[in-house]
């Protein structure tokens, strides 16, 4: 954007949030271009992405309404950004397109909680950590926690990017909880969905029997066909009984049989596996003396009365030993640690991954159901030890000179994700290339078994976007095109909003 051109920008925006909320100095532009790029390498941000021309912050849907509104006049693209925890891209401009960042986080309200209801409503960018806090002063929890060790990621950049939550296996999927949505289109259109497209209701949040499901269409589009200013999702009382109990198995069937029956009956709330067989030697000379060759399985369990969570412990230890399980005794120890798989406390310090993979780490994330999940991973512990020499170490605590692979339980159906730790040397631009092309490898090897989705895509849709179904592209296109005809909403994102071959 030129700078005569970034001006006038600059001040229309200051006449709709004031002089204060407008930035467009080098420093802040900068800032926002990074997102959480210091821990992963697999899009460089020198490679196709760059600052934006401005940062705005918006603190209402009528001021969003006149934002996207000028950015149609303007043909600038606009992107809805949270606590910039994403690693996909999705928040940070393309290079060629630059744009607009709607920086969220002062939309952070909660708006509306009725008990009778189950259900609170607030703008998208409250963060977890403040949303536990409102809660719980009214005794409830949202039973989904958000992503793993980051309580200052914002809820609005969760639903838009599909995240994943502690205690996914008892709650669902964040999105599985939202019920609402306040929606500004690209046009500048302020919408409700679900009951409250109704203009007789006033505080009835339900999702369904409103006609089409148009809560769906924005969940997981990262932006690209609206910005997202409200939302209402389900709240849940607090479970008085919880413990953090673990396993250990024969081998690695033996632990998924046993996880998949736990989550099927309903008693796991949160849970984290390790394949003694994915482990790089330097872990496994620790785990063999205390455990033996053994897989492990660690995870919560909680429940609303005594009696019943007594006899739900019982069933589990039954459970286990039908599988060779043989009981750890670990909750005071990861208690002690900030690392209790329990809600609040679980990875307290945020960052855990990278404590385990140093400061030069990054990891891949596939989606796949358990009873797959050694399908999935068999090609890539292959495609790992056949490149070793491109992994460059990981933080010394652990003693991990090179990876390691693990499951973790998400969502309900016996939903896993996998992360494969591959560390680089950022130092050495030959290693960082070796470890990007393992990257990639990697990855196709996830989609290719048939069984294995993968976790973040952003802009970096590529390895999803081949292998969609035209008809489906095409219509994703439709949609893209009919709601958006300037392009303005996030181009690139979901490989939407460029042209052909791009």
């Amino acid at each position: 954007m030129k700078e005569a051109e970034r001006k006038k920008l600059a001040r229309d925006l200051e006449g709709i949030v004031g002089e204060k909320f407008v930035r467009a100095d080098d420093v802040i532009r900068w800032t926002y271009a990074i997102e959480d790029f210091a821990g992963t390498f697999f899009h460089p941000l020198s490679d196709k992405y760059g600052p934006p021309d401005l940062v705005v912050k918006p603190h209402s849907a009528e001021e969003v309404s006149k934002i996207v509104k000028l950015a149609n006049r303007h043909k600038v693209p606009l992107i809805a950004r949270g606590g910039g925890g994403d690693m996909t891209g999705a928040a940070t401009p393309l290079k060629k397109t630059g744009g607009v960042i709607l920086d969220m986080t002062d939309m952070n309200r909660v708006l509306d909680f009725q008990e009778g209801l189950n259900a609170v409503r607030v703008q998208p960018g409250i963060r977890w950590g403040e949303l536990h806090h409102e809660l719980a002063k009214k005794g409830v929890t949202s039973g989904v926690r958000g992503p793993h060790g980051f309580l200052g990621a914002s809820l609005g950049g969760g639903i838009g990017g599909n995240c994943f939550s502690i205690n996914s296996p008892k709650y669902g999927w964040l999105n599985e909880n939202i019920l609402n949505l306040q929606v500004v289109l690209p046009n500048g259109d302020i919408i409700e969905t679900g009951s409250l497209a109704n203009t007789r209701v006033k505080d009835w949040y339900y999702r369904y029997c409103n006609g089409p499901d148009l809560v769906g269409i924005f969940l997981g589009s990262a932006g690209a066909f609206g910005v997202i200013t409200e939302f209402t999702m389900r709240t849940y009382p607090i479970p008085e009984f919880s413990d953090t109990l673990a396993y250990t198995f024969p081998d690695t069937d033996s632990e998924l049989k046993f996880v998949f029956k736990l989550e099927w009956h309903g008693y796991v709330t949160d849970l984290w596996g390790i394949a003694y067989y994915t482990l790089p030697d330097s872990i496994k000379k620790i785990i063999a003396p205390l455990v033996g060759e053994r897989d492990i399985a660690i995870f919560a369990t909680e429940a609303y009365d005594r009696d019943i969570f007594k006899a739900q412990k019982k069933a589990i230890d039954k459970m286990a030993k039908e599988f060779g399980g043989i009981a750890l005794p670990v909750a005071g120890l990861t208690r002690a640690l900030g690392i209790s798989i329990k809600n609040e406390t679980e990875w307290m310090g945020g960052g855990t991954f990278g404590k385990v993979m140093g400061p030069n780490g990054s990891d891949t994330c596939s989606i796949a159901h358990l009873p797959q999940w050694q399908k999935v991973v068999g090609k890539a512990l292959e495609i790992m030890q056949k490149n070793e020499d491109a992994l460059s170490g990981s933080v010394p605590l652990i003693g991990a000179e090179h990876f390691f692979l693990f499951a973790q339980i998400l969502g309900r159906g016996g939903i896993s994700n996998t992360f494969a730790m591959t560390p680089a040397n950022f130092m050495d631009p030959e290693k960082v290339k070796q470890a990007q092309d393992m990257y990639n490898e990697i990855v196709e090897s996830y989609m290719d078994t048939g069984y294995a989705a993968l976790y973040r895509i952003g802009k970096e849709s590529q390895f999803l976007m081949k292998r969609f179904k035209p008809e489906y592209i095409a219509f994703m296109k439709a949609i893209k095109k009919t709601l958006d005809p300037n392009n303005i909403m996030n181009p690139g994102v979901l490989g939407l909003g460029l042209e052909e071959g791009e």
